[in-house]
Formats: structure tokens, sequence, C-alpha cells
């Protein structure tokens, strides 16, 4: 059998599971015996660096340098220096995805600009590890022959926490089940969010695709993100602005006052705030606000992406440099409530699977530069200034619709 990579279609498989308690106690157990092998790895590095830049360097300090990076070196020495790592529902398989997203994140480091280094992962009431899917010498169906395997429609088995129950697209589900075609299961990841609800996202590879194609539309379209509005595009249409959080924003606030007194309480009775049930009942009711605005965004850019793919060929978008804008603080917030990077992210991906062209493009003077005679405007056209008139060839614009012209314009010259 192939390698992953070697196929020419992934998809990530994303599922509801419904764990029983003892499911759920394994899965809790290995997503935080996964944050501390990570966390480990980032002390020990932690402490590699201050050895080494070190100007007193002892026989001790030798010794403890090669202790340390033989750690690093052998997941058996792991297994020695944590004790706990070999219990029974420890998964094995979490323990080497553990280590590969540490050397992953240096990775990232070192390949990405502006990528920072490894730093510890904060303890809270989420979990999550991945593992990795085995076959065994007889391969008949490869939906059903590893060691994470579909038992039928409604249950899938995973390794250490066995059978187990879960719930997503039908459709989707049951095209994969009858895929005429080899599928290969390859890792899967686990995680259950602060309200305790699990999820799994399985990785499946073919060489035939697993969605149908969209009809080729011989049309293109450019997008302009903006505050004014959501998205305007380069054929006039507007897209309006939901604000899913700042709708919520009231509700919100006061649920947290609730939650924080709720903690003061805690704190003035020296007791431990995530062992008090009444701070806890409250963590829950603030923290369903923002599982229900996260639903609310991710429905809202899976319709507006879909709609984009299913009626253009080729859709070009700005390349934002998110990270640099919301160092904006008066604007911080309205651009973390409207999420473009998240949205971008989804029209990618659905691009891909329909077999269209998405494609980012340089932003710069895609506001100052006149769509119709392409003469870049001296005046600094800021956020208050929705309307201008091209000095050059005296074309009155619309801001954003401008914009989203010239996007379309550079997109188009890149093809």
């Amino acid at each position: 059998m192939k390698k992953m990579k070697d196929y020419n279609y992934h998809i990530g498989l994303n599922l509801r599971i419904y764990p029983s308690d003892k499911q759920k106690k394994i899965i809790k157990m290995n997503g935080g015996a996964s944050r501390y092998i990570y966390n480990k790895l980032v002390a020990d590095n932690n402490e590699i660096y201050e050895l080494k830049k070190s100007s007193s360097f002892s026989i001790a300090d030798r010794n403890r340098l090669k202790f340390l990076q033989s750690i690093h070196q052998s997941k058996s020495n792991m297994l020695v220096m944590i004790p706990f790592l070999s219990q029974k529902e420890i998964d094995s398989d979490m323990i080497d995805n553990a280590i590969q997203n540490y050397k992953m994140a240096w990775n990232q480091y070192k390949k990405v600009k502006g990528s920072s280094v490894p730093t510890f992962h904060k303890k809270d009431n989420t979990y999550f590890y991945k593992t990795s899917n085995h076959y065994g010498k007889a391969r008949d169906n490869c939906l059903k022959d590893g060691s994470i395997y579909f038992i039928d429609e409604n249950h899938i088995n995973l390794p250490k926490i066995g059978r187990i129950r879960f719930k997503g697209s039908k459709k989707l589900v049951n095209k994969i089940l009858n895929f005429p075609y080899e599928i290969r299961v390859g890792s899967t990841s686990i995680e259950m969010d602060n309200l305790g609800l699990c999820y799994i996202s399985i990785s499946l590879a073919s060489d035939y695709p697993f969605y149908d194609e969209y009809d080729k539309t011989n049309t293109s379209v450019g997008i302009d993100l903006n505050l004014s509005n959501f998205l305007v595009d380069s054929n006039d249409n507007i897209i309006d602005s939901p604000k899913f959080l700042k709708k919520s924003e009231a509700k919100l606030k006061k649920e947290q006052k609730k939650l924080s007194r709720k903690y003061e309480a805690a704190k003035k009775d020296k007791r431990k705030y995530y062992e008090c049930k009444n701070y806890q009942d409250q963590r829950l009711k603030v923290a369903k606000i923002y599982k229900h605005v996260s639903n609310q965004r991710k429905d809202f850019y899976n319709v507006l992406a879909n709609n984009l793919v299913k009626n253009h060929d080729y859709i070009f978008a700005e390349d934002l440099k998110i990270k640099n804008m919301i160092k904006n603080h008066k604007l911080a917030k309205a651009i973390s409530d409207s999420g473009w990077r998240s949205f971008l992210t989804i029209l990618e991906w659905t691009a891909i699977k329909r077999n269209k062209t998405f494609i980012l493009v340089d932003p710069k003077y895609t506001t100052q530069m006149c769509s119709t005679c392409g003469v870049i405007s001296d005046e600094k056209i800021i956020l208050g200034i929705e309307e201008w008139t091209c000095p050059n060839c005296g074309k009155h614009h619309i801001r954003d619709i401008n914009a989203a012209i010239n996007i379309k314009s550079k997109g188009l010259s890149l093809v």
C-alpha cells in the first residue's frame, strides 16, 4: 500500500463522537499526556540552551546536557523517564505524534517568517491528541482492516478507546463507506472541547476525488474583505458583516461577570476554583456562548465560500497580514470578530475539493489604484473615505468595489 503523501486526493473527515465516561477518561489521559510530553520537550530544550551558553561548563553540566539530549533522541528513554506513559490506557502512537508536533513547531519557526519558537501549551479544560492508523498484512478493505476502522455507518473503532458511536454528514459518510476505489486511513485527531463535547478528524487519501466537481462557469471574481462590510466582490455584490460576537456581547459580559464573582468567592474561601461546582457550571455557560458564536461563524463562512466557488472558476483575494493588522488596538476587536483568516482558509479548501482555483494576491495599491486607467492616487484613502474620484481620468469610484476589481485584475495576471 502506498504512503498517504503518494495519493492524489486528501480530505479530513470531521465527526462528533459520543464516548462513555470510561472512554472520556481515556481521552483526557491521552490529551493530558500529549500536552505534558510537548511541554517537557520545551522545558528540556530551554535548559539545553541555558547549559550551552553557560560560561562555566562543568562536568556535571556536561552530563546533564547528554542526559537531556538522550531524552529527545529516543522514545524508549522518554518512557523510562516518564513512568505513567507505560499505563495500558496510554496510546503509544500519541507519544510519537506529540514528539512529531514539537519537531514540526521548530520547522515552522525556521521556515516561516514571523513564527515564534515552541512555547508551553497552557493547561485548560480542553484535551487534544493525535493517533496513527496501522494496517496488518491482510487488507481486503482499507476502511475496515486497520487499527482505526469503521464498524458501520454509525460506529468506529479507535485505538485504546474501542468501539464508539459517531455522528456527521450522513451523505459524506455513506459515500466514503461505499467508495468504489481504495481509500487509505491516516492519522486521526481526537479532541474534547471545554464543554466536554468530543470530536475526531480522520485523514483519508485516495487516487480519486471524494467530492463531485462543480460545473465550469468560465467566470472569475475578486473579493475585498473590509470592516465596512464583510465582503465586496468585483461584480458589485456586497455581503454585510454578521458581527456574531457583537450581537452576543451583552449576554457574554453578563455571564462573564457572574463567572468572575464566583472565581473571587472561591478564592476568598481558599477553594480551588476547578473543584468548585458553582464556578464550573458558570464556566460552561460562558463556553456555550463562545461555542454558539463559533458555530454561527463557521456556518456563515461555509455557505459563502460554497456560493463563491460554485459560481466562479477563479476566485482572487488579498493576502492580508492579519497579525500585523490587529496591532491597531482600535480595530483589533472588529478584525477578530470578522474572522477573515478563517474564511480564507475555508474558501481555499472549498476551491481545492471542487477543482476550482483560489489565488491570494499582493494587496499593495489595490485601494489607491484606479481600476479604469491604472493610475495610483497620491492621496491616501483612509477607512473613513467610502468614495473617491480618480484625479487622472475623473472616474468616480466606490472604494471597496474598486479594490475588488483591482484584486481580480492582479489575480488574472497570475493565471
